[in-house]
């Protein structure tokens, strides 16, 4: 038992970590397809799009989560109806991470970052 304990254990709290971290993943896609989906509307703002994504983040824990949201071209009122946009959400993992045990975060890099990207084209009527 003294043998076997200490490795169960840590396969054990590594598979829960990974499926926090594949949740959050989740998440942080569901909020950027959400984001780019309200930008490529006809009457699309910024401040709408950014609005949405909050919204999101916060329903998924992650509101004060030190995330930051890039939209390409920032001005998205200008885009012509088929013209791409998009939007990219970046969390730092450290921020989101279930457990701050050194036995994981030692064989770690410092800092990595989950996020999304999503691409779609402006719509128009």
């Amino acid at each position: 038992m003294a043998l076997v304990l200490p490795l169960l254990l840590m396969l054990t709290l590594g598979a829960i970590r990974y499926g926090w971290l594949f949740l959050k993943a989740q998440q942080i896609t569901n909020a950027t397809r959400m984001g780019a989906r309200t930008a490529v509307l006809p009457d699309a703002t910024v401040e709408g799009v950014q609005a949405n994504i909050a919204a999101l983040m916060a329903a998924g824990g992650m509101g004060a989560s030190g995330y930051s949201v890039t939209i390409t071209p920032a001005d998205i009122g200008s885009l012509e109806v088929g013209d791409s946009l998009t939007v990219r959400i970046t969390v730092p993992s450290e921020n989101i991470d279930v457990m701050h045990v050194p036995l994981f975060t030692d064989l770690e890099p410092a800092t990595w970052n989950l996020g999304a990207e999503v691409t779609m084209a402006k719509e128009g009527y």
